[in-house]
């Protein structure tokens, strides 16, 4: 199932699937400047409810933001 989010203003597309083995699985993608970027790391694990993976996808994404922002630094 696809979600959409917002952090900081950045759009992010969290992806949840259901594995075979009966967990759930999820990915993030953020938008930016128009063109999609994957957030590697989350699709790895599997989680036990699809709200969880849907949440450590969007944490995953967040980390990402949080991290590209602080090294551009101020203007």
């Amino acid at each position: 199932m696809e979600h959409k989010e917002t952090y900081l203003g950045v759009p992010i597309i969290v992806t949840t699937t259901q594995v075979p083995a009966g967990g759930w699985a999820s990915e993030a993608v953020l938008i930016e400047a128009g063109r999609p970027v994957a957030v590697a790391g989350t699709s790895e694990v599997v989680y036990e409810s699809e709200e969880a993976a849907r949440r450590a996808a969007v944490s995953a994404a967040a980390g990402a933001i949080d991290r590209a922002r602080s090294s551009r630094g101020k203007p």
